[in-house]
């Protein structure tokens, strides 16, 4: 699990519980056993996971799934939790703990989709060695790496 260290220093003095998210390393192989990882890209922003909030009375699997289909237009499978980070973010002027949860996501179902609700202009699917070096934030090619090795000991268990 990652921690921002200022984000704990201020979990005592926060009154409100931390903002719960889920994501996703949504992942496929392709016919010649390519990894291949799903990025989206919002409007102003740059390549990243789908992520989203946990809503009320939905546990992290669903939220992940929801996202997903929300932001991608894709169906999937939540498989096993990647990795746990928190950090602080500003909400309302104020700073925020934040606590998203990262799953593998298999692909199923679907065509990846921009949704312009959600504010995303592109989704495209990535060989990882590409996707890692579009993402520009450090903690999400983190996320993707332990994934890729993950995923990698799948491989080698086939």
């Amino acid at each position: 699990m990652e921690f921002d260290e200022g984000a704990l220093a201020n979990e005592a003095n926060d009154p409100e519980p931390p903002i719960t998210a889920a994501g996703g390393v949504v992942y496929r192989w392709t016919g010649s056993r390519q990894l291949e990882v799903l990025l989206i890209k919002k409007q102003g922003g740059f390549w990243t996971l789908p992520k989203g909030r946990v809503k009320i009375g939905e546990d992290d699997h669903e939220a992940v799934v929801r996202e997903i289909a929300e932001e991608t237009g894709l169906v999937g499978k939540a498989e096993a939790v990647i990795q746990q980070v928190v950090y602080t973010i500003q909400k309302a002027g104020r700073p925020r703990r934040k606590t998203v949860t990262y799953y593998l996501v298999r692909a199923g179902a679907g065509k990846p989709r921009p949704d312009s609700r959600e504010r995303i202009t592109h989704v495209r699917w990535f060989p990882i060695d590409v996707a890692l070096r579009r993402i520009p934030r450090q903690r999400i090619r983190d996320i993707v790496r332990a994934a890729q090795a993950m995923l990698g000991a799948e491989m080698r268990k086939a």
